[in-house]
């Protein structure tokens, strides 16, 4: 049984050449196999040569090409049938021989793809197989069946290594404890948060932020929204529904499990929605311990390369959260349609559309990347019709009301005199941003700031569903609130969706997770490995494996304090651009859609080079 030259670059053949049986004699008296070690059977399994071996110990690549030998030769052999068919490792449930049956049916289904490909190409089925296989990485039938027994072996593992590890998973995966302090872990936090959402999108994109112009449709969508939001009659997820303009309208706004994981140097969502929750959540909910919460998310870090630059908390604290009076919402849909001037009906300055009513409110109050809420307050009129206001800052105080929406709460943190925020029905803060898409009005349903909450982050985010006996409970025995439940229904199945959603993102917060497996299946190394280069290559293993820890680590700090980075810049090159650049039109400029044409024609604003004059 000399294998002298094995291929690394294709983990499956040397698996399907070795066949995975205890190879006896053969194997312990070749003196050229040197990495040789017990199988669950008690038999000794060996996967490499001297011939390759030193060539490969020399770098990197090689110890990750032998780490996923190793790696599947383990799993392959905790898979291996004993005469009753039962798998020899404890805790695993599934049987080999339905492993092996699913993956005969995956190859089965493999051709059949090919045959529906030939038919739909135009080519022959020996083309479309063979294009398949090389997508699998894989040579022919049989390699392809053994790789798909390896992917199954390897899922169920990892199920296996989830329900013996569940309790100390979940407490990495959430970062912090219900006091507050960090949990210690190898792995970065990721803080999940659970946010839903109404998406209301405009004509342009972000390309111009003092100019920029939505149509009559998005004007009116948008106020017809929030007027919905703001009478309390209706719930958030049902405003969503009906409203909003993407995907998740269909369950209520919800857009699951968000955290802060950077995969392709992106966030799971746009900057402006993710960072903007963020920012908000850590200027109004920042408790005593919240340090390390900021520090995860990337608030601590600095928002240039300038000595004593300011943090991105800093920034934002500074910044403060922009307040839109609601009357501006209630304007937009009034003056939606309006084109024309009041007094002949003709177009103002030829039909410059960025003079439109609808378009000097975008401009002066939606046209902003940063975070802004919703308060019961009213324009000045005074200001923005006479005076021509050309204040660009919307954060700008306004009169507030008493206008009896619902809608409108007192909220800790925003005290003005009489002043309310615009809320959904549990008295969540509505954040608004905007971004390349549009318009989102946000809820946070539960962030990482919650762990002194009496629904705990660790209650929240259970996997268990309502009528198990470890489903979260209050003191009087009743249900928590938690995200498997916070959508009710009667149907149990969606319960069980929604738990394995929190599992699936417990089991796949750490990209290195893989190795979790590798060291459990390594454990007992005095007793099932032997030989010195076998014992010096499963220590280059370990070294790598910290390696790829501590780079994973760097990268996702690192991949936080870019994104800040990228959309504190956009913020700061908008706020330039808007004041210095390219002045965004004043809000009084309406009075040409409103005065008779005598009145606003000898006005200077609107003569060329005036304020409101758009060329």
């Amino acid at each position: 049984m000399k294998k002298s030259k094995l291929s690394l670059g294709l983990v499956t053949s040397f698996i399907a050449s070795m066949a995975l049986t205890a190879c006896g004699s053969d194997v312990t008296k070749n003196a050229n196999n040197v990495v040789s070690f017990k199988g669950y059977d008690g038999g000794e399994l060996s996967i490499v040569t001297d011939e390759i071996y030193d060539d490969y110990m020399k770098s990197s690549t090689g110890i990750a090409k032998y780490y996923d030998q190793v790696m599947e030769v383990l799993i392959r052999n905790a898979f291996k049938k004993d005469p009753k068919g039962d798998s020899t490792l404890k805790g695993i449930k599934k049987y080999y021989t339905q492993i092996e049956n699913e993956a005969k049916d995956n190859v089965k289904s493999s051709k059949k793809t090919a045959k529906q490909n030939a038919e739909t190409n135009g080519t022959s089925y020996k083309t479309e197989w063979q294009a398949i296989l090389s997508e699998k990485g894989v040579k022919d039938e049989e390699e392809l069946l053994q790789k798909n027994i390896y992917d199954l072996e390897k899922e169920e593992i990892e199920n296996w290594y989830y329900e013996q590890h569940k309790d100390e998973l979940k407490k990495e995966y959430l970062g912090i404890n219900k006091d507050g302090t960090e949990v210690d872990s190898k792995a970065p936090s990721r803080f999940p948060y659970h946010v839903r959402h109404i998406l209301i999108k405009d004509e342009d994109g972000a390309s111009d932020y003092t100019r920029g112009t939505i149509t009559e449709a998005q004007a009116k969508l948008l106020s017809n929204t929030v007027e919905l939001l703001a009478q309390g009659v209706m719930t958030f997820g049902e405003v969503a529904q009906k409203k909003s303009e993407d995907s998740s309208s269909s369950s209520y706004g919800d857009v699951g499990i968000m955290n802060n994981a950077i995969s392709g140097g992106k966030l799971g969502m746009v900057n402006e929605f993710q960072l903007g929750i963020y920012a908000y959540d850590a200027i109004k909910k920042n408790a005593s311990t919240s340090t390390v919460v900021d520090e995860s998310l990337g608030l601590l870090g600095p928002t240039s390369d300038l000595v004593g630059a300011p943090t991105v908390k800093d920034f934002f604290t500074t910044r403060g959260i922009a307040e839109i009076p609601y009357s501006v919402l209630t304007e937009l849909g009034e003056k939606a349609d309006v084109e024309n001037s009041k007094a002949d009906g003709l177009p103002v300055l030829d039909g410059k559309a960025a003079l439109y009513p609808r378009n000097l409110l975008w401009n002066r109050y939606f046209n902003n990347h940063s975070i802004f809420v919703i308060t019961n307050g009213t324009q000045d009129d005074a200001t923005t019709l006479a005076g021509l206001d050309d204040t660009l800052d919307p954060t700008t105080t306004a009169p507030y009301v008493d206008n009896g929406l619902a809608g409108f709460k007192a909220v800790d943190g925003f005290n003005g005199s009489g002043e309310k925020v615009l809320c959904d029905e549990k008295d969540n803060v509505i954040i608004g941003v905007r971004s390349q898409y549009g318009i989102h009005l946000m809820i946070v349903e539960k962030s990482a700031y919650d762990f002194a909450d009496t629904v705990s982050l660790e209650d929240y985010y259970t996997t268990a569903i309502p009528g198990d006996s470890d489903y979260p409970k209050y003191e009087d025995n009743s249900e928590k609130v938690t995200y498997v439940n916070f959508i009710e229904s009667v149907n149990k199945s969606e319960y069980n969706t929604r738990a394995d959603a929190v599992k699936s993102a417990i089991k796949g917060f750490d990209s290195t997770y893989d190795y979790r497996l590798y060291e459990t299946l390594t454990a007992n190394r005095e007793q099932d490995f032997s030989g010195d280069k076998t014992k010096e290559l499963l220590g280059l293993i370990d070294n790598y494996i910290e390696i790829q820890r501590d780079k994973n680590a760097n990268d996702q700090a690192d991949g936080i304090e870019d994104v800040w980075q990228t959309y504190v810049e956009l913020l700061q090159a908008q706020d330039t651009y808007r004041k210095t650049l390219k002045r965004a039109l004043p809000e009084g400029c309406k009075i040409a859609f409103t005065e008779d044409s005598a009145t606003w024609k000898a006005r200077p604003e609107f003569k060329e080079g005036g304020k409101c004059y758009v060329k």
